[in-house]
């Protein structure tokens, strides 16, 4: 299972624990059972997820072109 494209999104933040207007989904947990469940966290915690080993190939990319897109779209 891959995760999907970047969306903003209301949700949880698996770091912080907060409730937040908008988060994205970073992986994708599979279980043994059911169906899988994706990881979201907040934008400021999903960028410094994503210069980790354990984060997906390209989601930093993903991610700063997320960023540069909502500071364009704010000038």
């Amino acid at each position: 299972m891959r995760r999907g494209t970047l969306t903003v999104q209301p949700g949880r933040c698996a770091y912080c624990e907060t409730d937040r207007d908008e988060t994205v989904q970073v992986a994708v947990i599979e279980c043994g059972s059911g169906p899988p469940h994706g990881l979201r966290m907040c934008l400021a915690h999903a960028s410094q997820y994503a210069v980790t080993r354990q984060a997906p190939p390209h989601l930093a990319d993903e991610l700063a072109h997320l960023w540069r897109t909502r500071e364009e779209q704010a000038e």
